[in-house]
């Protein structure tokens, strides 16, 4: 009997640690059971104990409704089926410069959560105190690395570690002038072709009573994001090529210009009174109410766009000079280190890294499904059934000639971007010259490559 029943141990145990390695989206030969799962053994049969949930804490933005909608409605809805044993506790972190603080904030106490979404600017911050967890083994693994099209986005940094997955959605997401085509209509307006025919076109629907063209300007979002480097492509694309390769600065007098243009759309009254306090809800909603005519907002929104305002149309970006051709301009997001990364001091590594992939994964799902957009990751989903409006986007998306990637977020480290938004807030008062502007922000410029 006494040997019977050491058998029988085994066996429980051994099924223990099938069970274990199931729960998880992807398999790793290094599972084994929690060290605190009790067997107990009863007079004429044994009983095992549930294992106690492995708890891990993740970090989320949550100030705009793709990132709400990919947690409540993929990760959550999602994950007891991958992972039974995990326990997740949900860190809501806001957006915009709230966000950033809270990662700052933890990075600073060196206590990270286990998983958490970030933008290339926040990463380097944090894989600079040694705060990240090198992903690259797990993703070597598991497999991961096979569902991407794009092998760049699972390949090792120069230290030869990886410390970001993502969906490879970013590389998609360009910044639009979309607009109501109902608003155009009624008042007989044509969309802006040119930087000129857009000023016109905001004094007219000033005089309307509508805001003309609705902008995140808390913490200079717009500008941070994609504006200043949009009015540098509208004159001449190679200058911002050129300060994404740390070949110019922005003493360049095409800078200087995009940043008068900007400075020349708060002027005529282009956006909302009290630009610099609208976040990004309120900046959405502006638009989709109808109270905007004209929306800068990247095309992660598209899809949000169709169904909250159905009349929504979008152009190019007006150019700012008759050699450039707005339809042969594009600059797109997403950088190596723009999405979900892990604590190098979690205590359960493994754990953490997979719940990093299967966040990648959710976030793919959501863009292919729901906003029936590409991914570099191939999630097996077919997309079908894609609207005129999307369809336009990538069709247009695909011919572009010049394909630029986000200064802010393939270029500018921590300093750099807190530098840019303070300037940028301060170019949406309308009062801050481009000179006072490039006097401050060029010395921290030519630090932010070191």
């Amino acid at each position: 009997m006494i040997r019977f029943s050491k058998l029988m141990i085994v066996t429980i145990v051994f099924a223990m640690v099938i069970s274990l390695v199931a729960c998880a989206p992807v398999t790793t030969p290094n599972n084994a059971p929690p060290a605190d799962t009790k067997v107990s053994t009863g007079g004429t049969g044994q009983e095992q104990k549930p294992a106690e949930k492995v708890k891990i804490k993740f970090l989320s933005l949550s100030a705009d409704e793709n990132r709400n909608n990919i947690r409540e409605n993929y990760i959550k809805v999602n994950v007891e089926k991958e992972f039974p044993n995990v326990e997740v506790e949900y860190d809501l972190g806001g957006g915009g410069q709230d966000y950033a603080n809270k990662l700052k904030a933890y990075n600073a106490s060196g206590d990270m959560p286990d998983v958490w979404f970030s933008e290339q600017n926040l990463s380097t911050v944090v894989i600079a105190a040694g705060n990240a967890l090198d992903l690259y083994p797990y993703v070597k693994e598991t497999g991961f690395d096979q569902k991407f099209k794009m092998k760049e986005l699972v390949q090792p940094d120069k230290d030869g570690k990886l410390y970001c997955v993502q969906p490879g959605a970013d590389q998609y997401f360009t910044p639009r002038l979309w607009y109501h085509k109902d608003i155009f209509e009624q008042y007989n307006l044509e969309p802006p072709k040119t930087f000129d025919e857009l000023v016109s076109l905001c004094e007219t629907l000033k005089s309307k009573g509508l805001v003309p063209m609705s902008i995140v300007g808390k913490d200079g979002w717009t500008p941070n994001l994609h504006m200043v480097q949009t009015m540098i492509m509208a004159e001449d694309p190679q200058v911002a090529i050129d300060l994404v390769s740390n070949k110019t600065d922005f003493t360049n007098p095409v800078v200087k210009n995009a940043l008068g243009r900007i400075q020349k759309l708060v002027q005529v009254g282009a956006f909302a009174d009290g630009v610099t306090n609208i976040d990004y809800g309120p900046a959405m909603e502006m638009y989709t109410s109808g109270k905007a005519a004209m929306l800068a907002m990247f095309t992660w929104e598209l899809g949000n766009l169709e169904k909250a305002s159905p009349d929504t149309d979008f152009v190019p970006w007006p150019s700012a000079s008759e050699s450039v051709d707005p339809n042969d301009v594009i600059q797109y997001w997403g950088a190596p280190l723009s999405g979900y990364l892990a604590s190098a001091n979690t205590k359960n590594p493994e754990v953490a890294a997979k719940f990093a992939m299967f966040c990648a994964i959710q976030d793919a799902l959501y863009y292919n499904i729901e906003q029936k957009a590409p991914t570099m990751l191939d999630t097996g989903v077919k997309i079908e059934e894609v609207s005129p409006l999307l369809q336009k986007n990538l069709d247009q998306f695909d011919a572009a000639k010049i394909k630029v990637p986000s200064m802010w977020a393939a270029t500018f480290n921590a300093k750099m971007s807190a530098e840019f938004a303070t300037e940028n807030s301060k170019l949406l008062t309308g009062q801050y010259s481009p000179d006072d502007y490039i006097k401050a922000i060029n010395p921290v410029w030519a630090e932010n490559f070191d």
